[in-house]
């Protein structure tokens, strides 16, 4: 049995975020490091890079609803990645006003994820969160 995105989004939702109105709930992909910037970074650091977290387009659209104002171009937008193999996921929070707004990454773990038996009954904690961009 596998964890629903979308179930575990609006859990979330409830938990962390219950004072927002989104205007789009969905998941979201990583854009994939490219061996160009994996060369650079290594010839500057001397190190590998790490797969970023920062980059992403929505893959699945759960919701979407209307902005409040019509005439404003703004959105605030949530979506979710998928579970990695230790159990950590990240949620981007997208808040625009105009031309304004900030973007954060929250990331959490799922609390005993290798030894869980029922999805429905999975506990999480935040693990950070963090402003990624100012517009």
């Amino acid at each position: 049995m596998k964890i629903k995105l979308d179930e575990l989004l609006e859990e979330l939702i409830i938990q962390f975020f219950p004072n927002h109105i989104f205007t789009l709930k969905g998941s979201l992909e990583w854009y994939p490091t490219t061996e160009k910037q994996k060369e650079r970074h290594f010839k500057k650091f001397g190190k590998e890079l790490k797969p970023q977290k920062s980059r992403y387009k929505i893959k699945q659209v759960f919701w979407e609803g209307k902005t409040q104002d019509d005439n404003v171009s703004s959105h605030h937008q949530i979506v979710i990645s998928e579970i990695e193999k230790d159990g950590v996921f990240y949620i981007m929070n997208d808040h625009k006003v105009e031309r304004m707004g900030q973007t954060f990454r929250y990331k959490f773990k799922i609390i005993d994820y290798l030894n869980l038996s029922d999805y429905s009954k999975c506990k999480y904690e935040l693990l950070d969160k963090r402003m990624i961009m100012i517009r």
